[in-house]
């Protein structure tokens, strides 16, 4: 399925368009909350009545955008509840909190308070 957008960079307005390639986790979709200096990275399931994939083996929470690690809120085998903050990465001067997509179990921590990071760099490790 092929998506339209239109995407303003730096005062230049861009025509895009996404297509979708595969299920996986399609239908969770980011959602900024707090558009202030702290804004909140969560996902939102668009389809009812379904519960978030739950996956067989480990899972990686990666980084949602490029930035600065300010903290790791969580540590190797320390359990998570979904929705809890794993990571805080500031970018563009804001704060913007990573949650665990599940509960689970930290398994890796692959990054430290300091760490620069791309754009889908891996952050942490969850299991179960």
């Amino acid at each position: 399925m092929k998506r339209h957008f239109q995407v303003t960079v730096n005062g230049e307005t861009f025509n895009v368009e996404v297509e979708e390639l595969g299920r996986g986790f399609d239908y969770l979709q980011p959602v900024i909350k707090n558009q202030s200096k702290k804004s909140t990275f969560i996902y939102h399931n668009d389809i009812p009545n379904q519960r978030p994939h739950m996956p067989q083996n480990d899972f990686t929470v990666t980084a949602p955008l490029p930035g600065t690690v300010v903290d790791v809120w969580v540590k190797p085998g320390q359990k998570v509840s979904q929705g809890q903050v794993l990571v805080i990465i500031e970018a563009m001067k804001m704060e913007n909190e990573i949650q665990a997509p599940f509960d689970g179990v930290v398994h890796e921590i692959m990054v430290q308070a300091g760490s620069s990071v791309t754009g889908g760099q891996p952050l942490v490790r969850l299991g179960h």
